[in-house]
């Protein structure tokens, strides 16, 4: 039985993007010390090195997610750590949730292929039936609420960036049926970046 494990940034308010969906603006007031520090993507490479599938989802951030990290494979001023992650993603198993991306719009991105959204539960229900390595999500908000809410997330990795959003997209859209139990907690001093890792189990039945 494979796992699927989500992890996503988060700001100290709760908030994943500006209202403009873009993460930017987020970064306006981010202290000065913390400039060039690369935990995250440590940690995110870290994440995907143990994964055999990587699950996107949504046109536009797929295409934009994919389009980027091909590009940063050939790049000689990305960080070895980012070249990297660019390169795992490559070759990692990609299962994209759209309705609207067709093949050839993923021709250009190896061992990709589409899942319609109304199938997305029951296919990730059936990829944790196989052996192997694995599940792995990135960010993909809308994605991983829905899987939560369906009781197929085994873990979620939330890392807190030292920001204050004051606005924009809640990270959770609605309470799903799901108690919480702390694995791990960690802090980078160098980035002012907190980790919570936290198991997910289902919520015990009210009481009667």
């Amino acid at each position: 039985m494979r796992t699927l494990t989500v992890c996503n940034f988060v700001t100290i308010d709760g908030r994943y993007e500006d209202d403009d969906h873009d993460i930017a603006s987020l970064f306006e007031h981010h202290h000065a010390d913390y400039t060039g520090t690369d935990t995250f993507d440590h940690y995110n490479a870290g994440l995907l090195r143990a994964a055999g599938t990587l699950l996107l989802s949504g046109r536009r951030s797929a295409l934009g997610n994919l389009g980027y990290w091909a590009g940063v494979r050939g790049d000689p001023s990305a960080t070895a750590i980012r070249r990297e992650f660019a390169e795992l993603i490559e070759r990692v198993e990609k299962v994209v949730v759209s309705d609207t991306l067709t093949e050839a719009d993923l021709a250009p991105y190896p061992n990709t292929r589409i899942v319609a959204v109304a199938d997305a539960r029951a296919e990730v229900a059936r990829l944790k039936t196989l052996d192997g390595p694995g599940i792995l999500i990135l960010l993909g908000r809308i994605l991983w609420n829905d899987l939560m809410h369906a009781g197929l997330v085994d873990e979620l990795h939330l890392v807190t960036f030292p920001l204050i959003a004051g606005g924009g997209v809640p990270l959770v859209d609605a309470r799903p049926p799901v108690a919480l139990k702390l694995l791990e907690s960690r802090a980078w001093p160098e980035s002012g970046q907190v980790l919570m890792r936290w198991r997910v189990d289902p919520a015990a039945p009210p009481l009667p």
